[in-house]
């Protein structure tokens, strides 16, 4: 439990054995005070970033070229899929690394709950024999172990078939 002051405060943050997990970086407050929710950013995070940060300036994050979103119970049943787990492609950017490695997007909107969702893209349900359960698990594993250039093996299934498509990380765009 740490106070998080705008302006003031910041510095590593401790486990309870004194080993720095992480630095103290922004807090959001309803009450403007150091009441609220802390952030920090892991130290494995800055391991990781700060020697190319410092040497180059900027650090490069690994990129699919890819949208979509989480299968739940309801986009299963809805796109007839086998399975009520992944993250489901709606759309790849074109040039992309998805796009250069032969990742389908989806081609059909259809309403699920109340929302518009596009169906029929390949459906991503692990990274190098990892499963994915959703994108945060597809992105967490990217971040942590994958820079541009490396290759990595996406599971999909594609029309009820498991398949195993190899692709070449590219450099995320500045937003």
């Amino acid at each position: 439990d740490a106070a998080i002051n705008p302006g003031n405060s910041g510095g590593p943050l401790l486990s309870l054995d004194g080993k720095i997990v992480g630095m103290n970086t922004a807090i959001i407050s309803g009450s403007n005070t150091s009441s609220g929710v802390g952030f920090a950013i892991p130290s494995e995070t800055i391991r990781r970033e700060a020697p190319s940060s410092i040497s180059n300036g900027t650090y490069r994050h690994p990129y699919l070229g890819i949208s979509g979103f989480d299968v739940s119970y309801d986009i299963s049943i809805a796109a007839g899929l086998n399975v009520s787990y992944g993250f489901i492609i709606a759309s790849v950017t074109a040039r992309g690394p998805a796009d250069l490695a032969g990742i389908r997007g989806g081609n059909k909107d259809v309403t699920v709950l109340g929302q518009v969702i596009r169906i029929g893209g390949d459906l991503i349900v692990g990274v190098n024999g990892l499963r994915v359960r959703q994108l945060d698990d597809l992105s967490t594993y990217l971040e942590r172990n994958a820079l541009p250039g490396d290759s990595i093996v996406l599971t999909i299934i594609r029309e009820s078939q498991k398949l195993y498509v190899t692709l070449t990380l590219g450099v995320r765009p500045p937003p």
